[in-house]
This record gives structure tokens, C-alpha cells and sequence, in this order.
């Protein structure tokens, strides 16, 4: 989610360096393992201002605006997007009792889901024995091929990617390097998390192990009725997809 940096928009964090700035309230600094209140990022922010549930009191008061009658109430301080990221990601831990229970249960079930899933594939199409596969962004497939000739021909998404560089889990509806065609449909995941206050499934970027990327690609695999997973893996992790159809060439 890097971008360039400009002299209007950047910090010198003393652990990070220059950096992006954004705009959080003090009380998420002080203690971020609590619900985060933003918009969600877009292409033109990353990183979209932050505030708890204290201040969204006075948001909602404003009928969900910030103006000159709630922003002074509201303690806001300059964060850089690395720590913001941090923070946001530690915020995760929130989730206890119940709701984390609820949670457990329901990776439990989305995991067996696709695990018959993909079972059913690779004997069906025999996925691991093509000599290469190809995906293609605008056309949203991913294809398999023996000596250059397609053999079997998906429809995909692209769910998120796990990076072993930073040990983190990127949502695509998060990843503005892809193009929108094959990023926008997980954002029912994302609807999905906040209707049942699944942090994980709401946070743009967390730190994660590999492992968790196949819990999300469980989930969204789950939400989105797909048919199955494929792992994508690169020299820096691996991106996960999903596929809605599937057909011999």
C-alpha cells in the first residue's frame, strides 16, 4: 500500500522515518486494542482518519459528520502509517468471549468447507499436475496448461496476499495495485465482518502468519459460495484466489 511520498504529506517518525501522515484520535494511540472508526481506504487514502468509540459519540451527534461543533471535542494526533498500521492490526485483540468464540466456530467451518472444496477440484481437474499456470487480471482467470496449451480455464477473484517480508495479511479489496475487477466482489467479506464484528475481516492490513491467509480464503471462499482456493505463491509469500468457475479447455 505504498505510495510516494510528498513534503505535504509526510513525518519524521523516530521509529520509522519519513513516512505518510495520518490523522487518529489520541485515545486509539493510547490504547489501540479497541473497535477502530474510519471510513474505509481508497485509492486516493490509505490510511483514512481514526477515532473510537468515545469520539464516535460525537460523530454520530453531528449526524455523522465532523464539524466545527465536534472536532474540538475529538483529541486527534498525527500518527505515521507505519505505526498507524501497527496499531490498527493490535486492535485485532479485541475480540473476546463470545464473539471470539462465534469466530472460532465459524473459521472451523469455513475451513472444512473448503478443504471438501478443493478436494473436489484437484480430483476433478487435477490442478497440481499442469506443467504451469497464468493468471490474468482483466481477464479475471487463472489458466493451467501442458506445453503452452490450456487445459483448464477459472474464474477467479483475488482475495488478499500474505507477505514473509512483513509478516502481514493484505485484504484486496485493500490493494489498489490490482484492478478493480477482481478485488471489488470480496467486499461482501467485508460486509460480512462488520455485520457480525469480525475485526479480521474488516482491517485493510494486519500482521499475520501464512496460515491465516488460508482462514480468510476460507471465509471468503464461505461468504461467496466460490468453488475452491488456489495459492499463488511468489519470492515474497503468496497472493490467494478465489474461483467461481472452473471448466476443461
Amino acid at each position: 500500500m505504498d505510495e510516494e511520498l510528498e513534503e505535504s504529506d509526510a513525518l519524521e517518525c523516530a521509529q520509522h522515518g519519513k513516512a505518510h501522515v495520518t490523522y487518529v484520535c489520541e485515545h486509539l494511540i493510547s490504547h489501540p486494542v479497541q473497535k477502530w472508526h474510519s471510513d474505509y481506504p481508497d485509492a486516493e487514502n490509505h490510511w483514512p482518519d481514526a477515532w473510537c468509540a468515545a469520539c464516535n459519540v460525537h460523530y454520530l451527534a453531528q449526524g455523522g459528520e465532523w464539524n466545527e461543533r465536534n472536532e474540538d471535542l475529538v483529541p486527534i494526533k498525527l500518527m505515521c502509517h507505519v505505526c498507524y498500521e501497527g496499531a490498527r492490526s493490535a486492535s485485532l485483540a479485541r475480540m473476546a468471549g463470545p464473539v471470539f468464540d462465534a469466530w472460532d466456530a465459524f473459521l472451523d467451518t469455513c475451513f472444512e468447507e473448503l478443504k471438501t472444496k478443493n478436494d473436489q477440484l484437484n480430483q476433478e481437474f487435477d490442478l497440481g499436475s499442469h506443467q504451469r499456470y497464468d493468471w490474468d487480471q482483466e481477464k479475471a482467470e487463472l489458466v493451467f496448461s501442458n506445453g503452452g496449451v490450456p487445459a483448464v480455464i477459472a474464474k477467479i477473484d483475488f482475495i488478499g496476499s500474505y507477505s514473509s517480508r512483513s509478516d502481514t495479511w493484505l485484504w484486496a479489496w485493500a490493494n489498489f495495485h490490482l484492478l478493480e475487477n477482481i478485488r471489488t466482489r470480496i467486499i461482501a467479506v467485508r460486509d460480512f465482518g462488520e455485520s457480525h464484528d469480525y475485526p479480521c475481516l474488516i482491517t485493510a492490513k494486519w500482521e499475520a502468519e501464512e496460515g491465516d491467509g488460508w482462514d480468510m480464503a476460507a471465509a471468503a471462499a464461505h461468504v461467496l459460495n466460490a468453488k475452491g482456493v488456489y495459492r499463488s505463491p511468489d519470492r515474497n509469500g503468496a497472493s490467494f484466489l478465489l474461483i467461481r468457475e472452473i471448466c476443461k479447455a
